[in-house]
């Protein structure tokens, strides 16, 4: 019998890890699988029909619009947003949506174990993740990587498209808690392929900065806007407590590149609100 879950994969040149995915959702048993592509060039969409006729196109609008788009597309009552290069455990789904209603979340993630930490990037992420995230229960903010959230949440609230790249989902959830609803973390865990390399590391924290600062020019919130700057001192903490300088490196790489990203989107955002409008 399968589970009331639409499992929403937004997803761009996936080809590596995608079949893996597929596999694993397919054995938690959801209703059905929507894939959304975003103009992928590889075998990403070949591969997604093997398992789903459910392929919609993104056209380039964003990953804000690309996770609405999935929402919309569904017709179970619960979506579950999964990234392409995550692995879910057995019965996952069956879990996360036992202790989802058990404890009356709007929306629950899972635990996230690193797949292949053979890599410094790799065994330093996997770290992250086991301090910071993996805390079962209440949160005040869950990320799309696993999450399983209530449709008709997503529906009303929507994923704001102002976030192209990154932040969509702390958006939304900060809206979620400010209308009261509850978020939490499950006891359930998918694994994930991080970063392996530190070119990759760098990009995807340059996005994560994009979005902060986006996330800085809707409401205001210095704490957002100073986030990856924060994270160099934060670093030094972290081995000061462990009493070893091992994840200094990576989180000195997440402070400069995120801040990176922060400052070139500030600049970008301010530059077209400066730029006089064009009579159409």
């Amino acid at each position: 019998m399968s589970l009331d879950i639409s499992v929403v994969i937004c997803a761009k040149n996936a080809e590596p890890t995608l079949k893996l995915c597929l596999e694993s959702v397919e054995k938690n048993k959801p209703s059905e699988i929507i894939l959304v592509d975003d103009g992928s060039t590889d075998s990403t969409v070949e591969i997604a029909r093997r398992h789903t006729d459910k392929i919609y196109a993104n056209e380039g609008k964003g990953l804000s619009h690309a996770r609405q788009l999935g929402a919309e597309r569904a017709s179970a009552d619960y979506i579950f947003y999964v990234d392409s290069d995550v692995i879910l455990s057995e019965n996952c789904l069956q879990t996360m949506m036992d202790e989802m209603e058990a404890k009356g979340y709007t929306g629950i993630h899972a635990q996230v174990i690193g797949m292949d930490n053979a890599t410094y990037w790799g065994w330093a992420e996997d770290q992250h993740f086991r301090m910071r995230f993996n805390r079962e229960g209440e949160a005040r903010s869950i990320i799309t990587m696993a999450g399983i959230y209530k449709k008709d949440a997503i529906l009303e609230y929507k994923f704001d498209p102002f976030f192209v790249v990154a932040s969509e989902d702390g958006d939304l959830c900060y809206r979620l808690r400010k209308n009261g609803l509850k978020l939490g973390i499950s006891s359930a865990f998918v694994y994930h392929q991080h970063r392996a390399n530190l070119r990759s590391f760098i990009r995807q924290r340059v996005r994560y900065g994009r979005g902060n600062a986006r996330f800085f020019w809707k409401y205001k919130a210095v704490t957002t806007l100073l986030g990856a700057s924060l994270m160099a001192p934060f670093g030094l903490v972290v081995c000061i407590e462990k009493r070893s300088p091992k994840m200094l490196p990576y989180y000195l790489v997440w402070s400069v590149a995120g801040t990176y990203g922060t400052l070139s989107e500030m600049a970008s955002l301010t530059f077209r609100r400066l730029m006089p409008r064009v009579p159409k």
